[in-house]
């Protein structure tokens, strides 16, 4: 039986290649490692290190389940159908998300992983493949949460436009939207009992080939908070909603496919330090087609079929790469 591999990337820092076994553990079991989470952060996952990768393998595991993956008609009718949840519910926002197909061959996965390592510096690129989750691939660009004992950093990353728009203002849609994540972050810092919150922005920010608006968050943590933080904070609005329960159960009660690792935890967590992500612009890979993981934030005056072409432009992150890796 192959083992697992995992490859990984932080923004200025060299790629790191290892063999071992992934996990399943209880969060009170990680103490330090590479995690992933699922979206409910219900499951972890921690990487075991065997020894480092000195040959890249080219036999990847592929996971026998296909996520649901909706035509343009049946998008557009859950995205209504959304719409009245948000209006019946009373939500400022909620993030609706899809599957996206795409042909691309599983053998090739990891030099789309040099080739997203390449082309986006600035977000933490991993490759993982495993017997129990299959393979997936990400460029995500948002930072949960980074810590350096008592100092913490977060961001709140929210609305988008395509970098051909960039001349062009941001609507109030977008503003509010970022500003909800904002509040939420910072509130979610002041229950854990942080001090000196600072906050930098909101400014744009460029991730391949969409902008998004950003605010930069950093504060000190007392002691032994590092986990009560990261709990309280994920989900966060960017990949849920507000209010945040109202939000998670529209979700499950119309999203037609299971997010899994898509908007989970993944990244290094110590026991004081951590460098954790938001799990975005990610894809599983099986045999012959790569399963994009699209959202969109939705506000009352959301359009669907605007939503969907932000889901559209936030696949070219990795669409893109895989064109490059196929020529």
């Amino acid at each position: 039986m192959k083992a697992d591999f995992l490859a990984y990337r932080f923004p200025g820092k060299e790629k790191v290649k290892q063999i071992g076994e992934l996990h399943e553990v209880s969060l009170t079991d990680v103490i330090e490692g590479f995690i992933f989470s699922d979206f409910a952060a219900q499951r972890f996952y921690k990487f075991d290190v065997h020894h480092e990768c000195l040959d890249i393998p080219t036999d990847f595991y592929s996971h026998e389940s296909k996520p649901y993956v909706y035509t343009t008609r049946e998008y557009l009718l859950q995205a209504h159908s959304f719409l009245n949840g948000i209006a019946q519910f009373q939500l400022d926002k909620a993030v609706f998300s899809r599957v996206k197909s795409h042909s691309f061959p599983l053998s090739k996965a990891y030099q789309l992983f040099e080739n997203l390592c390449e082309s986006y510096p600035k977000a933490l690129v991993y490759l993982v493949s495993s017997s129990k989750i299959g393979t997936w691939i990400a460029a995500t660009p948002e930072i949960l949460l980074e810590a350096h004992k008592s100092f913490v950093f977060t961001m709140s990353l929210a609305g988008t436009k395509k970098t051909s728009q960039n001349n062009q203002p941001w609507g109030e849609k977008e503003k509010i939207e970022q500003q909800l994540v904002t509040d939420f972050i910072e509130n979610q810092l002041k229950k854990v009992g942080a001090e000196q919150i600072e906050l930098n922005g909101p400014y744009d920010y460029q991730a391949g080939p969409v902008i998004h608006i950003r605010t930069d968050l950093s504060a000190f943590l007392p002691s032994k908070k590092l986990i009560e933080l990261m709990k309280v904070l994920h989900p966060t609005p960017a990949v849920s909603g507000v209010p945040r329960d109202a939000a998670l159960n529209l979700i499950s009660s119309v999203e037609a496919h299971d997010r899994f690792l898509y908007t989970g935890i993944v990244g290094l967590l110590g026991r004081t330090d951590a460098t954790l992500y938001v799990n975005l612009r990610c894809a599983q890979l099986q045999t012959d087609t790569a399963y994009l993981y699209l959202g969109g934030g939705f506000t009352p005056q959301s359009i669907p079929e605007l939503e969907l072409d932000e889901t559209e432009n936030k696949s070219k992150t990795l669409i893109s790469c895989m064109y490059s890796v196929n020529k």
